[in-house]
């Protein structure tokens, strides 16, 4: 089988980035805000400095991470058929946008910041939509409590779509409390880490440095059989030198520093290499995503996690990112870049729904991304090069000269070999044309919105477990 993906990285260049992550990993090293962490590197080898916060993780210790990392991953859901498996043949498992503190409001349009009904919403909605594969808690819930908003909203989440749900956590405390709300639900802590119900993003900051309540969960996550997302987000001219080599080796040294203090935990603990690197708008400091650069970077980062045979997670999709409110805001080259990423070496994916550089979300906007990524996905579906799809006879038959329309090998596989929608899908994808009026295809969304929260509901949690877990994050509320 071949699929249609993008790898800028020679055999030659893949081990030159292997050999100057060393380096980076050697000097300057990481620098971790937790003891109990840099316990964990030092026993494992690592040269560590408890005043500075520092660890130097040498070749060896890297390379045993290398060879205990998992090579396959299942990202499990309450509805069993909505499991995930990886590696991933074909177009990524897309997920939603994640985090955003504000959302344009479905009745007037204005921006306000978000709250729990607001991501009850957005959990009906995600788990309706065909488009979307698992679920990242889209907006954050300022109602809920201040130190616990990763809890809080997974409880949200896993009670409005039997969809995976990705979050995250800031402290170990934290992650416990979320492991013990998905057992719940699981049956149990086993059958939690034998198919887990979530997966938590835990971005280091970069560069290289690792936050004291993230590296935390990350250990606790790790010892309870949660896999770990871990999201380098660097960004060119800001946190990683302008040049895009640099920032690559920054990437993967983050991963690769991550996942040693993952394995180091737990030996075999699953995670996720995972990249939402871009560069900075020179002319305002923001993320830029849609850049060019962010495909590049996507691209040769994917080659690496393979390269390692990780499990991988680069790359974005979403029309509405540069405006505040919902349609389609990017600019052509940019739509290109930003589906490009998508042709990366990548498992999964995420983005649909953001508006504002990931600042703010829109209901509109996930039919809007849902809609546009369905119809561009399957330039990921396989191809396969074996006797049958190569119809030697059937070329044969037919002759020099001939035509394949009437014979019925062309309507027997047509539908399987050709992107070809039905009636309603090719109306819908043809409202997206860019001559036709924008408020026309917003206000059809809102429609469509509107009927699915009206008519769809989740299968939901048992009524006694559902109680427990509201317990658990009320114990923050105090």
């Amino acid at each position: 089988m071949a699929s249609c993906q993008i790898s800028i990285l020679s055999t030659d260049d893949i081990e030159q980035v292997h050999e100057g992550t060393l380096a980076l990993l050697n000097k300057p090293g990481i620098k971790v805000g937790s003891g109990r962490a840099l316990k964990l590197l030092a026993d494992g080898g690592a040269e560590t400095d408890m005043r500075s916060m520092r660890a130097s993780i040498p070749e060896e210790l890297v390379r045993e991470t290398i060879r205990k990392i998992p090579k396959g991953i299942v990202l499990g859901a309450r509805d069993p058929k909505r499991s995930m498996r990886a590696p991933r043949h074909g177009p990524p498992f897309m997920a939603t946008n994640g985090t955003a503190v504000y959302m344009t409001d479905l009745e007037t349009g204005e921006r306000r910041p978000t709250q729990g009904k607001d991501l009850r919403d957005f959990m009906t909605l995600c788990d309706a939509v065909g488009g979307l594969d698992y679920v990242w808690p889209i907006v954050t819930a300022h109602d809920g409590p201040e130190h616990a908003h990763g809890l809080n909203e997974l409880v949200i989440s896993m009670k409005g779509t039997t969809k995976h749900i990705q979050g995250e956590a800031m402290s170990a405390a934290e992650a416990r409390d979320m492991v013990e709300v998905a057992a719940l639900v699981a049956g149990g802590e086993d059958a939690l880490a034998k198919s887990p119900l979530f997966s938590v993003i835990q971005c280091p900051i970069c560069p290289l440095e690792f936050e004291k309540g993230s590296i935390e969960a990350v250990i606790e996550f790790a010892e309870a059989g949660i896999p770990v997302v871990s999201m380098s987000m660097a960004l060119c001219g800001l946190t990683a030198p302008v040049t895009l080599a640099s920032a690559i080796s920054i990437v993967n040294a983050e991963n690769l520093a991550s996942f040693t203090i993952s394995q180091l935990a737990k030996s075999g603990a699953p995670v996720i290499y995972s990249s939402e690197s871009s560069v900075i708008d020179m002319k305002t400091g923001e993320i830029h995503y849609g850049a060019r650069e962010e495909a590049l970077i996507a691209a040769a980062v994917g080659q690496m996690a393979k390269h390692y045979g990780a499990p991988t997670m680069v790359g974005s999709f979403g029309v509405g990112l540069h405006g505040d409110r919902p349609g389609i805001t990017v600019d052509p080259s940019e739509l290109v870049f930003s589906a490009m990423t998508n042709m990366a070496l990548t498992d999964f994916s995420s983005g649909l729904g953001g508006l504002d550089q990931a600042k703010g979300a829109s209901l509109e906007q996930i039919i809007i991304d849902s809609d546009i990524w369905e119809s561009i996905r399957e330039v990921r579906s396989d191809i396969g090069f074996d006797e049958e799809h190569f119809a030697s006879d059937l070329i044969a038959g037919v002759g020099p000269g001939g035509n394949f329309l009437g014979v019925p090998h062309t309507v027997r596989n047509m539908r399987k070999e050709l992107f070809l929608p039905d009636k309603d899908k090719a109306d819908v994808f043809g409202s997206y044309r860019l001559v036709n009026d924008q408020r026309e295809m917003v206000k059809k969304a809102r429609e469509r919105v509107k009927k699915i929260l009206a008519s769809h509901l989740a299968e939901p949690v048992d009524a006694g477990t559902a109680r427990e877990m509201d317990e658990i994050v009320a114990r923050h509320r105090r």
